[in-house]
């Protein structure tokens, strides 16, 4: 399982005010620190700061504070280069450098969306004029799940390039990606399409990677896999098999054995 850490808001807690013995460069006030939450890293105690005020110093308390606010800021900024990764990312990686298709099973917000959309813009990054492909249930879904995914971990940079007879990176909350796809700087696209869309439309094309999102009909899947042959490329499968043991689910597990648990 994933655990999806991205996506919360971003708002101040105030946390009450540390007390602490006046010290004899005049020691530290009640005041208030504001820390923003954070699903990884803790804040900082009462008792906490008390501690360190009291063994290192309250120029070193507002260094930790400082810092932990500094790792939130640059991982809500720019998650593609500093935000967190559970320890179990590094092996599907890993996996998806052997294999042909990896399957990500796993419950609501369990960070299928998360590890496949950096994947997507990874990819693009790592091959220059890559071909990346995106599946999502309809075109709805895909501006309110996908889309905004992928862009999240768009390079900073590249969030609000300049266009150019290449680039063309434009986007908006409201209606996603421009024509449902973008072009970066060294000529990869990435094109976001949908099941209920017909199936000619991935027909006669080649492509780096695929990400299909939720239920992909086993004709569907079958055909991408043609479409991923000629450059060896690879498929993401992330899906929350809420309708138990359909026909894609059998087509990933029949004859399968458990390596590693």
């Amino acid at each position: 399982m994933l655990a999806e850490i991205a996506g919360r808001p971003n708002f101040l807690c105030v946390v009450p005010a540390f007390e602490s013995e006046p010290s004899h460069s005049g020691g530290m006030s009640k005041g208030e620190f504001k820390q923003s939450p954070h699903p990884v890293h803790p804040m900082i105690t009462r008792e906490m700061a008390g501690q360190i005020l009291e063994q290192h110093g309250e120029k070193k308390l507002r260094e930790i504070l400082e810092k932990r606010e500094d790792i939130i800021r640059l991982e809500e900024a720019d998650p593609y280069r500093f935000g967190f990764e559970p320890d179990h990312w590094k092996h599907s990686r890993e996996l998806v450098k052997k294999s042909d298709e990896l399957a990500i099973f796993g419950g609501n917000r369990s960070g299928k969306t998360e590890f496949c959309a950096k994947m997507t813009v990874e990819k693009m990054l790592e091959i220059p004029k890559a071909r990346v492909w995106c599946f999502h249930t309809t075109h709805q879904s895909s501006l309110q799940v996908q889309q905004p995914a992928v862009y999240k971990y768009l390079p900073i940079e590249y969030r609000n390039i300049k266009k150019s007879k290449v680039t063309n990176v434009s986007y908006t909350q409201k209606n996603g990606f421009s024509d449902n796809t973008f072009v970066l700087p060294n000529g990869s696209q990435c094109t976001f399409m949908n099941y209920a869309q017909s199936r000619q439309v991935i027909e006669g094309n080649e492509v780096d990677q695929v990400w299909v999102d939720e239920f992909c009909p086993a004709d569907w899947l079958e055909t991408l896999r043609f479409r991923t042959a000629t450059r060896q490329g690879n498929i993401l499968i992330s899906f929350t098999p809420i309708e138990g043991y359909t026909m894609m689910v059998k087509d990933l597990l029949s004859g399968h054995q458990v390596l590693h648990w």
